[in-house]
């Protein structure tokens, strides 16, 4: 593990090191060089706007082929920026009795730290009772994590005169780049107004081996939402109402890192808007503000996350853009009911 270095630099010269110091502890706990540190998964906060990603049963839901693009990007101007790039597919076939998709993710923190995944999703769909119907789902995902350790500076690299064109004394590990194969799965209860579901995932717990033999903890997620009109059915023949409200709870447990989201969205076609609350167990999160346009064949929706910790600094904050496009919908006849979930 680094050691801090003490020395008495000026203020200008301490400020200017700690901008880059930043990064390496940023690493070092990600990569689990500090006891006990556990990595987290990349967050999205436009939930169901990125459903592969919550629930691997939600794959074929929309009874469409369904193409996902998602963007995320939160600034922290002392040390760089964390993005996220996720795409996925996926469609309702009668011959397999579910859905099938396939889900791409690329996350990077900084520039230091990499994060690359591919899954392919089956879900089956079945059905409970008159009224109520289940899915489950099931994921196989490749997964890369890659250390850029030639972005990295430490310490040693500085002297008096804030000259960093040293080379370091820290010793690169034997593989920066890691490679697994990792197992999801899920389930989907749902009605015409009620939806609640269960995910795990990374079911094997893949090593991260950049310098200790650090496994990924198991996400776990449990996610309910309600939705109601007090207005009647726009349109029985698509299944949507003018005005809806849905409230939404969304718990998240990985390793040391626990989340409780809770929110409402509101929605007056074509036009939803949605405010969030995200929280750990024992201090506050952010706030997310959320507007979306949805028509029938594609939905765009963007989101703005407040820190309410005052972490992000001026021009922090996290920005989100999804995409929705939904093709082949026009005379889709199924035997089981089309989740109304929201698209957000």
């Amino acid at each position: 593990m680094l050691k801090p270095v003490k020395h008495k630099y000026v203020k200008d010269k301490k400020e200017k090191q700690l901008k880059l110091f930043i990064p390496v502890l940023l690493i070092i706990i990600c990569t689990g060089t500090i006891n006990q540190t556990k990595g987290q998964d990349p967050i999205f906060s436009q939930f169901y706007a990125n459903p592969l990603y919550l629930n691997p049963a939600l794959a074929g839901s929309e009874r469409c082929t369904r193409f996902v693009m998602n963007y995320r990007n939160q600034p922290y101007p002392a040390f760089g920026t964390f993005s996220s790039y996720s795409f996925s597919s996926d469609l309702y076939t009668e011959r397999l009795s579910g859905g099938i998709g396939i889900h791409l993710l690329h996350d990077s923190q900084g520039g230091l730290l990499d994060h690359t995944q591919a899954g392919f999703i089956y879900s089956y769909h079945g059905r409970l009772s008159r009224e109520w119907y289940v899915s489950f789902g099931m994921q196989t995902t490749y997964l890369n994590h890659k250390l850029n350790w030639n972005e990295l500076v430490f310490p040693d690299q500085y002297n008096l005169a804030g000259n960093s064109n040293i080379t370091t004394s820290e010793i690169s590990p034997d593989n920066i780049n890691s490679h697994n194969i990792d197992f999801s799965t899920g389930v989907l209860f749902f009605n015409e107004r009620f939806f609640g579901g269960i995910s795990l995932h990374h079911l094997s717990q893949p090593s991260i081996h950049f310098f200790e033999n650090e496994k990924l903890p198991v996400k776990y997620t449990l996610h309910v939402g309600y939705e109601f009109s007090p207005m009647r059915r726009h349109s029985r023949r698509t299944n949507q109402e003018r005005f809806t409200v849905s409230p939404n709870l969304i718990i998240q447990s990985q390793g040391d890192f626990h989340r409780i989201n809770y929110g409402l969205y509101g929605s007056i076609l074509p036009i939803t808007m949605g405010i969030w609350f995200r929280q750990s167990f024992s201090y506050p999160g952010s706030l997310i503000f959320m507007a979306g346009l949805k028509q029938v064949n594609y939905t765009i929706a963007y989101s703005y996350d407040h820190s309410l910790s005052g972490y992000s600094g001026v021009g922090g904050g996290a920005h989100e853009l999804s995409v929705l496009l939904n093709l082949n919908c026009v005379g889709q006849i199924t035997k089981y009911r089309i989740i109304n979930c929201p698209s957000f």
